[in-house]
């Protein structure tokens, strides 16, 4: 199989009547281009130039091999800008994973509050569990993943990501007792016990869920049981909460936009409810592409959830409007 460099070099000989052109075109002695045509036409047993004192010409032969020699050199041009285009479209691209309450609730603010234009970048957010995740990131599936509820309020934070991984610290998403506008917890100007809580009628996340287990474990401390009804979506649990008396915690970061509305109202709890961890994760090895390092950046710029409810304040929308920034590491 002739060489695409010594096709293009007989193409050129053809163009310019000359071997001695035709090298000079591409950077080579005569002797040396004289001698790779003359390996070619060795290899196919062609004799493809009429060598003369004046120039050079192709035979027939050698004219019948310029016709296939520019369809190749044609589609060896669209290959290598094919080749180009894709390497400009893939970093163009953003790719993002995260738990199921950061990609629908968070993500989209970080990317629509940033004050920052990611061009003509394509980002594309998908959600998964913490091991969906932590696979999406080793497989080369998503470019950064944000994953929350790795350790509890008051604990160490558990390095669970893997030595593979780089790691950076959000901000905090704490939770929230929330009731609809109507409940009469939402005029109360006492704090609620936690006593209270487990005792009314509640809207809970499935089991299995970290917003469970958070809850579960607030609500044990109570001694006390009383009813539920489980749902297995946030979405569907604000719907539930809104239009009835029951009462449902929830992380902050899910129920921004409906307090600030005030279709749904926070509760002050005599006790500080716990917090959840969210962290930027991504592949050491890899490493962060431009567009995903400076999502990170606005992300720990302007992730931390609102301002915590604490016992006596007042559930003005105000107040739940604009996020306080966190700036640890």
């Amino acid at each position: 199989m002739p060489q695409l460099a010594d096709l293009d070099l007989l193409l050129s000989v053809a163009s310019y009547g000359s071997v001695g052109k035709a090298a000079q075109a591409h950077s080579l002695s005569q002797p040396a281009a004289s001698i790779r045509i003359s390996a070619m036409e060795r290899r196919l047993g062609l004799r493809l130039l009429e060598r003369s004192p004046t120039g050079s010409k192709l035979t027939e032969e050698g004219e019948m091999l310029a016709k296939y020699a520019r369809n190749v050199m044609q589609a060896a041009r669209e290959l290598l800008e094919f080749g180009s285009a894709s390497r400009s479209s893939e970093a163009k691209r953003l790719r993002i994973a995260g738990s199921p309450a950061i990609s629908e609730h968070l993500i989209p603010e970080w990317l629509n509050r940033s004050g920052f234009s990611f061009g003509e970048a394509r980002v594309e957010v998908q959600a998964g569990n913490v091991d969906a995740l932590r696979q999406l990131i080793r497989a080369g599936h998503v470019d950064l993943a944000f994953i929350d509820g790795w350790c509890q309020a008051g604990s160490r934070v558990q390095q669970q990501f893997g030595d593979d991984m780089e790691t950076r610290y959000i901000c905090d998403d704490r939770l929230a007792v929330v009731v609809g506008s109507k409940h009469p917890w939402s005029r109360r100007q006492s704090p609620v016990t936690v006593k209270e809580l487990a005792s009314a009628p509640l809207v809970l996340r499935e089991r299995g869920s970290g917003l469970r287990e958070f809850t579960d474990e607030l609500l044990r401390t109570a001694g006390v049981a009383g009813s539920y009804v489980e749902l297995p979506s946030s979405a569907a649990i604000k719907q539930a909460v809104a239009t009835s008396q029951r009462v449902t915690v929830l992380n902050i970061s899910t129920v921004r936009s409906e307090l600030a509305e005030e279709r749904l109202k926070m509760v002050a709890v005599d006790r500080e409810l716990p917090a959840k961890p969210i962290y930027a994760a991504w592949s050491e090895g890899r490493g962060l592409p431009e567009y995903a390092r400076e999502l990170v950046e606005i992300a720990a710029s302007k992730g931390s959830p609102m301002p915590v409810l604490l016992p006596g304040q007042a559930t003005k929308a105000s107040l739940l409007l604009e996020p306080e920034t966190t700036a640890k590491t």
